[in-house]
């Protein structure tokens, strides 16, 4: 990329985005790097500098990822780990912490939510109740949280001086994940049989909350883009009358809201959501990324999905640990064939790990050379 002329790159690199999510063919298939371990790693710094130094994270990530070539985008360039408390409502362990300097943070599930909170939460509204829970029961989150959110405009400032587009500097989602993580993933399940009905209350009375935080978010650092997350709430884990109950709809709302501030929803979806692709044509189309990690079937997504709802994807951890640059390039170009290469945005599966082997990250990027 070296003499090219900066505003024009970024503008060839976000029309080549926009043309995919369209579900149109690009010049070339689109690449979005995205995961703050692995440029850690890549660079030689200790994992506490992107875990919990926010204004050295976001010029870690953009400089790993722009070494390895000509890329469009970067999913995510701030990053702190203060992000997860904040969604999942749980502890999380960071480096320099409670790890040594270099350790991968850790979320530290338990039981910190009670059934009693759902009681509280219609009782006092779910912003009141969130704000008393994180400074009661996770104290320092919400400080170190806006300590992160001061790097969001440089972070975006620095990928847009170099061209790329950064493509989702936030991310949020539903009221199930919000209770999945802070009543436990068991006690939680076990909730959505024993108070059903109280769960869906208290999940009514957060979505607004949640859906105006999202919007805040959007009009505050006009984002391109932003993570609507499922983790838990994959249709691996939940039967189909309790995902249609209370976790489809959820979606739909948050999508539309995201659209109503002219931000593109990225579907960023872990785990196995198989069963439930057709569903996404409730979506509205081509406005849309579906980005999976490897484990739902993105073959499948294509056949179900690909004349409505741009794909993202998903080059697995274990290629990129344990497979050769020749094994990486294949697979790259089967995705770019099979997937592509119209509606298609080359990405790893999720994050690229920690302990990807550079070589095997930048023959990703040079699949699409």
């Amino acid at each position: 990329m070296a003499g090219e002329n900066r505003p024009e790159l970024y503008e060839l690199h976000e029309k080549r985005l926009r043309d995919a999510i369209a579900l149109k063919t690009p010049d070339r298939v689109p690449l979005a790097l995205n995961g703050p371990a692995w440029p850690a790693r890549a660079l030689g710094e200790e994992m506490t500098q992107v875990a919990t130094n926010p204004m050295r994270a976001y010029q870690i990530i953009i400089q790993a990822y722009s070494s390895l070539g000509e890329i469009e985008a970067i999913q995510s360039p701030a990053y702190d780990v203060s992000t997860l408390p904040i969604m999942w409502l749980s502890r999380v362990k960071a480096p320099g912490r409670e790890l040594p300097v270099d350790e991968i943070w850790q979320v530290d599930e338990a039981e910190l939510m009670t059934v009693d909170d759902y009681d509280a939460i219609l009782r006092e509204g779910f912003g009141p109740w969130w704000e008393r829970y994180m400074h009661e029961r996770l104290p320092g989150v919400l400080e170190d949280f806006q300590e992160f959110t001061k790097s969001i405009p440089p972070a975006i400032q620095a990928c847009r001086d170099i061209g790329v587009a950064p493509l989702a500097p936030a991310a949020c989602t539903i009221p199930y994940e919000y209770f999945c993580g802070g009543r436990s993933m068991k006690e939680f399940m076990l909730d959505l049989f024993r108070h059903g009905d109280k769960v869906q209350a208290a999940m009514d009375e957060a979505l607004p909350f949640l859906i105006e935080q999202m919007r805040g978010l959007i009009r505050t650092f006009d984002f391109m883009g932003l993570w609507i997350g499922g983790w838990r709430s994959a249709s691996e884990f939940i039967a189909p009358r309790l995902w249609n109950r209370f976790v489809f709809p959820y979606y739909q709302k948050m999508v539309d809201a995201a659209l109503e501030e002219n931000a593109i929803p990225i579907l960023h979806f872990d785990a196995n959501w198989t069963r439930d692709l057709e569903r996404l044509r409730e979506m509205p189309k081509g406005k849309c990324i579906l980005a999976l990690d490897s484990k739902t079937d993105i073959f499948k997504a294509k056949e179900l999905l690909g004349d409505h709802m741009c794909i993202m994807g998903d080059v697995p951890p274990a290629l990129f640990s344990l497979g050769t640059p020749d094994e990486v390039t294949a697979y790259c170009r089967r995705l770019i064939n099979e997937v592509g290469p119209g509606g298609f945005i080359l990405s790893s599966g999720c994050d690229v790990p920690v302990d990807a082997q550079y070589d095997n990250v930048k023959a990703m990027v040079e699949a699409v050379a």
